[in-house]
């Protein structure tokens, strides 16, 4: 009986360094149970996902698609660099209308995705114009390509958007638009 009391004791102790060490290398935050006690266990690491209150120029509405645009990517495990990408390529396709509509190359939504033979063949226009759609399809479109993921800085992770992502016929150009864009965009992201 005292010897498993005594490997009761020890593997008590062993859990609670478990539990000490984990406290110390993971992001702690509280949590809440359903009976309102907070929990001493560490939830999940969540990206840092970017916030916008204002972006100028910019309207209520389309500072509410900002902040959907940035969520949808932080929830896909993307960071803040690439969630300021995606809000520019967004405002450079869009200026974050989800119903911005180009008949001439058939593009549609937020990213303006090619239902003629890009990222939106295949789709109806509803699911183009629909911001969270549009948004997933990109981010469907953004997690094949590894140079964006791998992306350290604003200014790489817009090249690597749209040389690879969006792919549009006059990419350089494009990509220095966008990189001034992101600019703003990173002032206002909180």
């Amino acid at each position: 009986m005292k010897k498993h009391g005594f490997i009761g004791v020890r593997a008590a102790g062993l859990v609670v360094a478990a539990l000490c060490a984990i406290s110390t290398a993971t992001p702690m935050a509280s949590a809440v149970a359903n009976d309102g006690a907070a929990s001493v266990f560490p939830v999940a690491f969540k990206p840092n996902r970017v916030h916008f209150n204002t972006l100028k120029g910019y309207n209520k509405s389309q500072v509410s698609v900002a902040n959907k645009i940035a969520r949808g990517f932080a929830k896909a495990g993307y960071g803040r660099q690439h969630q300021i990408a995606a809000v520019s390529v967004a405002i450079r396709e869009s200026t974050l209308n989800p119903k911005a509509v180009n008949r001439g190359c058939g593009c549609y939504g937020l990213f303006q995705l090619n239902k003629r033979g890009g990222l939106g063949r295949g789709q109806s226009v509803g699911t183009l114009t629909s911001a969270d759609s549009n948004i997933a399809l990109i981010i469907g479109e953004a997690n094949r390509f590894p140079q964006f993921r791998k992306a350290k800085t604003v200014d790489q992770a817009v090249n690597a958007f749209v040389r690879y992502v969006t792919r549009p016929a006059n990419k350089s150009s494009v990509v220095g638009r966008t990189v001034r864009t992101a600019r703003m965009v990173e002032k206002h992201a909180q």
